[in-house]
């Protein structure tokens, strides 16, 4: 009897110590997994960078003043779909008239919170060699990506009571290796069409080792531009070009292209500064039929006219007809692009649709790519070229 219980108190013992030993082999894999993951982080994390950008991950924005930073910064945003949010529910103040999400840049001489959209970052003070990181949350996962840049810019919001275009919208710049902030009122603003504000990138256009801020904003059909550099000395956001306070919209790209109808059916293209020609068939090139090319009509009562019908049927051109409704122009500004010429310098690439007479009859499209004039300051037409 006494035999079978101290075999029974054996096998209980033995059982017991089972699920301790296997309990201990479970920490032991878990404390190792949690080494593994630190590592892997540690590893993520390691290595020298200057600013760590954060968008999308939730939570108040939030944007430390570069005259209190040292070393390694932390800044936090809002993503595409944080803003998409407040937008759908329309609920963008607090009682207390404070934004929702607003950001505190009162270091940048905002009294109240605002509202930051887009951003980018780079060197747009110095060439400051340093490394930073930007981190977003997306519906697809987290993508982490290396830029090169001391300085963050920022689109800035100050009132969304309309959400309209007569919101108060700036250009801030903060520069965290000087400890300096720049801000500029724009005529930019935060539409309720992309619930975004424009899209931010930069780029060394002067050729000087510094990057200027370009910033371009795609409307219903056409696109604005605006090309921006930080002065140091006068501690302000300066203009070098801006598409919608250029007078009168006749945008400087415009200004340098000529087109001209001629016999057969053509039409020359011309940017006379850098000495560009070009003679385009309406058949071949631009798809038009000769039936539609000779078809005159003009009806200003119903507003009815052939703008392409500016040829006889011998192919010569109608002078008189040509010289009322044959105005060859460029159209809307499709999303500018920045290609580098051969020698590596920065252009900006504006595509336009080109025009007879009216915007409907569309021709094909110019390629005018403007480089940064050093002697005037201003953008010039360095090449171009057509597509059909």
């Amino acid at each position: 009897m006494i035999y079978l219980k101290n075999k029974e108190r054996s096998r209980v013992l033995m059982s017991c110590m089972a699920v301790l030993l296997a309990f201990i082999v479970i920490l032991l894999q878990d404390k190792c997994c949690d080494s593994a993951v630190m590592y892997n982080e540690e590893q993520n994390t390691s290595g020298d960078f200057f600013l760590d950008v954060r968008a999308g991950f939730g939570g108040k924005p939030v944007i430390p003043d570069p005259a209190k930073t040292d070393g390694k910064v932390s800044i936090s945003l809002l993503s595409w779909k944080n803003i998409n949010k407040i937008c759908n529910k329309k609920k963008w103040y607090k009682k207390n008239g404070d934004l929702y999400l607003g950001t505190n840049l009162s270091f940048a001489g905002f009294n109240r919170p605002v509202f930051v959209s887009s951003y980018a970052i780079g060197d747009m003070t110095e060439d400051s060699g340093t490394v930073s990181y930007i981190t977003e949350k997306t519906n697809k996962g987290i993508k982490k990506k290396k830029v090169k840049g001391s300085c963050i810019a920022l689109f800035v919001t100050t009132k969304l009571e309309k959400y309209e275009k007569y919101d108060e919208s700036y250009f801030v710049i903060l520069d965290y290796k000087n400890g300096v902030s720049y801000k500029k009122k724009t005529t930019f603003y935060l539409h309720d069409i992309s619930k975004w504000g424009p899209d931010l990138s930069v780029a060394d256009v002067t050729g000087d080792g510094i990057q200027e801020l370009l910033v371009s904003d795609l409307h219903n059909k056409w696109d604005d531009f605006g090309l921006y550099h930080a002065d140091r000395d006068k501690h302000k956001i300066e203009t070098i070009y801006q598409t919608d306070t250029d007078p009168g919209r006749d945008f400087i790209d415009c200004r340098e292209f000529k087109g001209k109808l001629k016999d057969n059916y053509k039409v020359e293209l011309k940017v006379p500064r850098i000495g560009y020609s070009k003679i385009i068939s309406l058949i071949k090139d631009a798809g038009y039929s000769k039936k539609n090319l000779h078809n005159k009509m003009d009806d200003d009562f119903n507003h009815i006219i052939n703008y392409v019908g500016m040829w006889k049927k011998n192919g010569k051109l109608r002078k008189k007809w040509a010289k009322k409704h044959g105005r060859v122009f460029l159209y809307t500004l499709s999303i500018p692009s920045y290609p580098k010429d051969k020698d590596g310098n920065t252009l900006i690439e504006f595509e336009r649709p080109i025009c007879i007479g009216h915007r409907s009859k569309g021709i094909g499209y110019m390629h005018i790519y403007m480089k940064y004039d050093q002697d005037s300051g201003k953008l010039v037409a360095g090449d171009a070229k057509y597509s059909k």
